[in-house]
């Protein structure tokens, strides 16, 4: 699947998450240079990744799956798509012995619901796992750690299309160096960039 890179600069997953959060995120940590904060939650998340990691040895069951399923589970993959305009680190992807890969995303929130920023996520590990290994990502995986529970999602052709177009309005608003407009939003709370947001 083959994207236009205008200018050739690369959008990573990251910029893909922050951008729908809030498209002024990308503007303030990408334009402006502000520096990324890191906050309690992103660093509890490194431990959940690390403790997962370990107990998945353990385990009858690895992301919902029965353990004679899973070929491999491959961890901080760094893809880089040029052709698309694409990077960034597939933190864990399952390689199942049907040879089906499944992105596997995992949140540290109170809330159990798969939001529109994880699934644009989703749909960026899927086109970085196609571009690598040359395969067909229908489905991915959002891992609630907190709760422990697990939501599957699927991913069309038309998800991949549509986040290719959109990484194109992605980069144009980044060229443009233009503040996107304020969005009202009730995560302004917990954004680290709302003391330049005015």
């Amino acid at each position: 699947m083959k994207g236009s890179t205008s200018d050739g600069d690369s959008i990573t997953v990251f910029d893909i998450v922050q951008y729908y959060y809030c498209p002024r995120k990308v503007y303030f940590l990408r334009v402006l240079g502000v520096p990324v904060v890191v906050r309690r939650k992103m660093e509890y998340g490194r431990e959940v990744h690390d403790r997962e990691r370990r107990r998945m040895t353990e385990r009858n069951r690895i992301y919902g799956f029965r353990k004679d399923l899973v070929e491999e589970v491959l961890q901080r993959l760094r893809i880089e798509a040029p052709e698309i305009g694409l990077n960034g680190q597939v933190d864990v992807a399952l390689k199942l012995k049907t040879g089906e890969f499944l992105p596997v995303d995992t949140k540290y929130t109170d809330e159990v619901e798969v939001q529109r920023q994880y699934r644009k996520q989703l749909h960026a590990y899927a086109l970085l796992l196609d571009h690598r290994f040359n395969t067909n990502v229908t489905r991915g995986i959002v891992y609630f750690a907190k709760q422990h529970r697990l939501r599957l999602v699927k991913i069309s052709g038309e998800d991949k299309k549509s986040l290719l177009r959109e990484i194109n309005i992605i980069r144009e608003t980044m060229s443009s160096e233009v503040i996107p407009q304020k969005v009202s939003h009730e995560k302004c709370g917990y954004c680290e960039v709302k003391k330049y947001c005015v």
